[in-house]
């Protein structure tokens, strides 16, 4: 039974932005209704070059612990269904371009007009309003416009996206975000809302700290690589079994860093004694650490490091990473049965809680739940879901 365990959701998102939205909301114990169209549903069941018991892998990864309906909005008698579910919803969220739900007859007014409280949750690339809200818009287009693009990679060198979906995973969490501080504020006040967030608002926003340094300099950022500008050392090493990443973000750190790779001179030596020294007497520094540390193997640097209580981690390929001794201990993979029967892997929830640990369920074939809705929760006989059926309505 998850914190949100109760809430349903009406899930009208595709691709990946809106899908892991509404993934996190499920995770935290919400009802999420997966409507998509009939016969294709999702484009993201096909688009993968890898499948897990018949389903493709990027589908999975955003689809969990969902149920699956289809249903035709062009269809009169699908808009119609779909407004009944909006009356026993609490939340509809939709990542379609600006537009499109008024053309479909779905605008905020008309599923108000449905359910007075409801909120309706949209993300988009460029929001509801701005010159630039019909644009279409993906990952790779958000990272780009949101200025992130521009300052990832080495110096001198081409700008690249984030191996991570970036642009689309930091949309879908802040619209889930979004949608429970509505549910919130409805709770306070009994009005439904519109939530609205836009992936290049939300790259923007992760600009952070970069945007001030610009503000305050008038200096524009650039790539650093793995370093930092105003940290020293802060940045990966190689060593002969791996790379290290290694982060003194601080005065407090640097003897026992120092201590730790068996430099002692280089504690109370004028040119690093504080961090704006190193930073001073960078070219001078980094190499002296990388020469020391590409003398051991990376186990042996995290075991004195660790020690020494220096921040220092391994870069983990993605298998390392997901067989890592922590990812197992906070269950950040779990086992599921999937559609046939045969185990599947999922990622786990991101998102603890003591008391309040909702379970995870494979992602459903597609109209998994369609009958078991329409009967259920809206009351249709056998009769009415054939006919239904036979007009192309689901």
């Amino acid at each position: 039974m998850g914190p949100l365990d109760g809430v349903r959701v009406i899930d009208l998102t595709r691709y990946m932005a809106g899908p892991y939205g509404t993934l996190l909301l499920a995770y935290l114990g919400a009802e999420v209704i997966k409507v998509e169209e009939p016969g294709t549903g999702d484009p993201m069941r096909q688009a993968s070059l890898y499948f897990q018991d018949g389903l493709s892998g990027h589908f999975a990864s955003g689809n969990a612990s969902k149920k699956s309906l289809t249903l035709n909005l062009r269809h009169p008698e699908g808009r119609r269904i779909f407004l009944e579910l909006v009356a026993k919803a609490d939340l509809v969220l939709e990542n379609f371009r600006p537009g499109i739900m008024a053309k479909l007859g779905l605008d905020f007014e008309t599923l108000r007009a449905a359910n007075p409280g409801i909120i309706l949750a949209s993300v988009s690339g460029f929001g509801q309003s701005g010159p630039w809200r019909h644009l279409p818009s993906f990952d790779l287009v958000a990272q780009a416009v949101g200025g992130g693009m521009s300052l990832t990679g080495e110096p001198g060198r081409p700008p690249v996206k984030m191996g991570v979906p970036i642009g689309d995973l930091a949309a879908g969490v802040f619209v889930a975000l979004g949608a429970v501080s509505a549910l919130y504020h409805r709770r306070m006040t009994g009005h439904g809302e519109w939530v609205d967030v836009a992936m290049m608002d939300v790259q923007l926003s992760l600009l952070n700290y970069l945007a001030h340094y610009f503000w305050a300099s008038g200096k524009v950022p650039e790539p650093e690589g793995a370093g930092h500008p105003n940290i020293v050392p802060y940045q990966i090493f190689p060593t002969p079994t791996g790379y290290l990443a290694v982060a003194v973000y601080g005065d407090h750190f640097w003897a026992g860093f120092c201590r730790a790779l068996e430099l002692p001179e280089l504690i109370d030596d004028s040119r690093f004694v504080s961090n704006d020294l190193r930073c001073l007497h960078r070219e001078a520094l980094i190499p002296i650490l990388e020469e020391r540390i590409a003398s051991r193997p990376r186990e042996a640097w995290l075991t004195r490091l660790g020690e020494e209580g220096i921040p220092a981690g391994a870069v983990y390929h993605v298998d390392e990473a997901l067989t890592s001794p922590q990812a197992r201990a906070r269950q950040m993979v779990v086992e599921v049965k999937g559609p046939s029967g045969s185990p599947m892997k999922l990622l786990g929830s991101p998102i603890k809680f003591q008391n309040a640990e909702g379970e995870i369920a494979p992602p459903p074939t597609l109209g998994q739940h369609t009958e078991r809705i329409l009967r259920d929760l809206l009351g249709y006989g056998d009769e009415a879901v054939q006919s239904l059926r036979r007009e192309g309505a689901i």
